[in-house]
């Protein structure tokens, strides 16, 4: 450990379980070893192009958005997506009908 113990510091560390010994050497070594953590500005500057990012991933997937406006709102891009989502599911539930009524047996 290196550093040399006395008296009642030692007793102490003698009655310690071994994991009790760690986190106080551990707890020690933390004061020491200063981390460096990052800029607030910067975090929020990592999350807002990683937003950003998504928009735009959003954008390409819904049609007509990226290349209609590119000045939509999140709010009207939301609603869009929100529309194209119900006209899939539209679309799922006809294709849904039209393979029960083909496949009946047909009653000639």
């Amino acid at each position: 450990m290196g550093v040399a113990l006395e008296g009642e510091t030692r007793e102490r560390w003698v009655l310690m379980t071994r994991r009790q010994r760690i986190i106080a050497r551990n707890r020690s070594r933390r004061v020491l070893v200063k981390r460096r953590r990052p800029k607030r500005a910067e975090a929020s500057r990592r999350s807002s192009k990683a937003i950003e990012r998504r928009v735009k991933t959003l954008k390409e997937l819904i049609p007509n958005t990226s290349t209609r406006r590119e000045s939509t709102s999140l709010d009207g891009l939301f609603r869009e997506t929100a529309d194209y989502i119900l006209a899939l599911q539209m679309k799922v539930r006809v294709m849904q009908d039209m393979v029960q009524v083909l496949s009946q047996p047909k009653l000639v």
